[in-house]
């Protein structure tokens, strides 16, 4: 089912697009297939899979202190296409709470029993889900339109959806997701949430 949905939504986004030639028409099922890609491993990580595969994750290392370890994370930036660029900026994003942590006890951090105390280090990243935008996972996601800036460069427009039973309720709320190609292939530049 999950296989024939997405088909489906290729061939949509495919036919609601109007562009010219035929590697325009190649580089928006591309464009789509990157997008969609990424967030149905990030919906379904997040729903049914351990969550060292989506955001970093605290480790004691061998000089029994704690760090932040995102290699898994950022190995699966790197797997949906994520650019060098936008990875930098997540590492950079997480540089406050492991500056935070080299200054603490093993003891004081597993001490912490509320979320305050992680966002007083800058270490409150799985309070909520960052590619999503907020405490609420949604089920999917809608591709609204591609906006072609040029040959190499193109801006996609998304909306989050929940299912309840057999119905689609769209958030109405749409995010914009960069993309540029590189040797044949679309890679994400930004996700703006």
């Amino acid at each position: 089912m999950k296989i024939i949905n997405k088909i489906l939504l290729l061939t949509l986004t495919f036919i609601s697009i109007n562009v010219n030639g035929q590697d325009r028409n190649q580089d928006s099922i591309l464009v789509a297939e990157t997008v969609y890609d990424f967030f149905e491993w990030y919906i379904y990580s997040n729903k049914y899979e351990n969550n060292e595969e989506n955001r970093p994750v605290f480790r004691i290392n061998s000089s029994d202190t704690i760090q932040l370890d995102l290699t898994k994370y950022l190995a699966n930036l790197t797997k949906y296409k994520f650019s060098e660029t936008l990875l930098n900026k997540e590492r950079l994003a997480y540089k406050a709470c492991e500056d935070n942590l080299n200054q603490m006890t093993k003891e004081k951090f597993l001490s912490f029993d509320d979320i305050f105390e992680y966002e007083n280090i800058g270490c409150d990243f799985d309070n909520s889900y960052k590619w999503i935008g907020g405490q609420e996972l949604c089920d999917g996601i809608k591709i609204n339109r591609q906006i072609f800036i040029d040959n190499t460069s193109r801006q996609v427009e998304i909306e989050y959806y929940s299912i309840n039973g057999e119905e689609k309720s769209f958030w109405r709320n749409s995010i914009v997701i960069s993309l540029i190609k590189v040797k044949n292939e679309w890679i994400i530049t930004d996700v703006d949430i």
